[in-house]
């Protein structure tokens, strides 16, 4: 599966990148509850931006196989 340093590199950063905002979105939900107030629109939009480039780096690293 890990054929060279390069897949490892970008699994690295995939998991790593998805993990930290799976940690930025509970935690904003999470004080949203306690507060009562709606969830940061900027989390939200942080996440939509966040998944976009994920999906272009990895397509990207794909297409060059």
């Amino acid at each position: 599966m890990i054929k060279n340093l390069k897949d490892l590199v970008i699994i690295i950063l995939t998991f790593g990148v998805l993990l930290l905002l799976g940690v930025i979105i509970i935690g904003d939900y999470y004080v949203a509850l306690q507060e009562n107030r709606p969830v940061d629109e900027s989390v939200i939009t942080l996440m939509k931006m966040s998944l976009t480039g994920m999906i272009g780096v990895i397509a990207g690293y794909i297409g060059s196989k």
